[in-house]
């Protein structure tokens, strides 16, 4: 289930920012330790990934990172950030999807809606982390217990 609810996760990210103004560009930031320098653009992506298993459920919890450049006003950041609060506020869901991209009948809900704080130690350009828990469940079987 964790690549599963990884990867359908990070889809969900990706198909956000499609459409977004100023095309922002999907960067995985778990894989920081491999980055000498980030592109010089604006970057969101998943962070800080995990998944935990709870008898039936599988409890997720994550990260969206939102990061621009030549933003001075931070209007772009605003925006991204405003995308994403909105869309993951509570029991706002995504679908999980196989490797071959059929769905797998299960979705993702979020728990009680989603954080928005300033990401520390980021001296490089204006970040905001947006902080998720959700749990996968079959769809349409929200339990939060």
């Amino acid at each position: 289930m964790y690549k599963i609810a990884r990867n359908s996760t990070v889809r969900m990210i990706v198909d956000a920012i499609r459409d977004m103004p100023g095309e922002p560009q999907y960067y995985e930031f778990d894989a920081h330790a491999e980055a000498t320098e980030l592109p010089n653009a604006d970057l969101i992506g998943l962070v800080a990934f995990s998944c935990t298993e709870n008898d039936q459920f599988h409890d997720l919890s994550f990260g969206v990172v939102v990061m621009t450049v030549q933003d001075p006003g931070l209007t772009r950041s605003t925006d991204y950030v405003d995308a994403f609060y909105r869309r993951l506020q509570a029991r706002s869901k995504w679908p999980m999807f196989n490797d071959d991209g059929s769905p797998t009948g299960f979705e993702a809900v979020a728990f009680d809606g989603v954080a928005a704080s300033p990401m520390g130690r980021v001296d490089m350009r204006p970040t905001v982390e947006l902080v998720v828990t959700a749990r996968v469940t079959q769809a349409g079987q929200w339990s939060p217990q």
